[in-house]
């Protein structure tokens, strides 16, 4: 559905937002763009220490658990019904699966005070969960007053199992593109880079394969590890492509960073299978924010992300022959390049995100008022 900013009819507005990433303070920049579009913002993180950042009320509660998902913590029904109480928000934004201890707690406790609530999630495939999982997914479902994923296939989950809400497919947290793109001189030489794990389902063979047909001149860079590797390597010299192919390992993300000057087309080969898909992929972000071109396969959410702004393949067949096609198309290189950046700064910085973030929070609120 398209959203709308109600921000002329519902002032002021307060959020009290539950995730477990508002513990890093690099992760609060929506956060911040969303106080300069009209937002009070109190942030319940677990653990840590009370504050302010940048407008950002910090509100530690005494989370039982391990550091780390949601779903392995468990979130303390009391302390959130004295921060509901005390705060009186206008709205409750969870970002956890709907099964989690955090997604059930905090929906519960909203829906005692009659204060409207909504959900972020990521599950894209359909999965069994265990009986007090599957219990704690419906009650927050049926509580919620919005749903909202990563991409359309989480979404249509969510949907299924809350129809008649306010829905949207919204980023978690933005990307921060270089201030200046790095500066790309035209050449003859194709330079292709493949980000990831080198597991299966990630297609890195299909992209060797796909090499192993391309005529002209071109190298590939391949970061990352896994138990795929060895029979990796082992295929490139079968097809005789070692001498082209520069096997970095695992890097870094500043390391993965200044590759993208180094790089003229990123490739992700990924393949569907019955339990995985691509759910989101932070390589093709920043590879698009860096202006390199981008060819993705028909999987998960792969399209979505680039959109327009980049190749998306059907088969092995498409991938090699849009693939030689970049190795002369220099000047398509570039434009792809350009339209992925643009597409990032339209969409993907934080600004963007809080935008639509605040679109949807509207929308939801709105909808409890009406």
């Amino acid at each position: 559905m398209e959203l709308h900013s109600y921000q002329c009819i519902i002032s002021p507005v307060r959020t009290l937002v539950l995730s477990t990433a508002w513990s890093d303070p690099a992760f609060r920049r929506k956060l911040r763009e969303l106080t300069g579009l009209g937002w009070s913002i109190v942030a319940a993180t677990p653990r840590g220490a009370a504050g302010e950042d940048g407008g950002i009320r910090l509100a530690p509660l005494p989370v039982r658990g391990a550091d780390g998902p949601a779903a392995e913590q468990r979130w303390p029904a009391r302390a959130l019904r004295r921060l509901l109480t005390d705060t009186r928000p206008d709205l409750v934004w969870i970002e956890a699966e709907p099964e989690t201890s955090l997604a059930e707690v905090a929906t519960r406790e909203a829906a005692r005070l009659q204060i409207p609530s909504a959900v972020l999630g990521w599950t894209s495939l359909p999965r069994e969960r265990g009986y007090f999982a599957n219990r704690r997914y419906r009650r927050t479902l049926s509580r919620v007053n919005g749903v909202a994923a990563v991409n359309q296939h989480a979404l249509n989950l969510l949907r299924a199992g809350a129809p008649n809400v306010t829905s949207a497919i919204l980023p978690q947290l933005g990307v921060t593109p270089p201030g200046i793109a790095p500066d790309r001189r035209p050449s003859d030489l194709l330079r292709l880079s493949y980000v990831g794990r080198l597991v299966e389902e990630r297609g890195a063979d299909r992209l060797l394969r796909a090499c192993g047909q391309l005529m002209g001149q071109w190298i590939l860079t391949i970061v990352g590890t896994g138990p795929e590797q060895q029979s990796l390597e082992e295929l490139a010299q079968r097809l005789g492509l070692a001498s082209r192919i520069r096997w970095l390992g695992p890097q870094s993300r500043a390391d993965v960073g200044s590759l993208w000057a180094e790089t003229d087309c990123l490739i992700v080969p990924s393949r569907a299978t019955a339990d995985w898909i691509e759910e989101w992929s932070g390589a093709v972000l920043d590879a698009m924010a860096h202006e390199v071109a981008v060819i993705v396969t028909n999987t998960g959410a792969l399209p979505e992300l680039v959109g327009e702004a980049g190749i998306v393949v059907a088969d092995d067949e498409e991938l090699h022959l849009r693939m030689q096609e970049l190795v002369k198309g220099v000047d398509r290189r570039t434009m792809l390049g350009r339209e992925g950046r643009r597409r990032i700064l339209d969409w993907y910085v934080d600004s963007a995100v809080a935008r639509q973030t605040d679109a949807f929070w509207r929308e939801v609120t709105r909808a409890r008022m009406l």
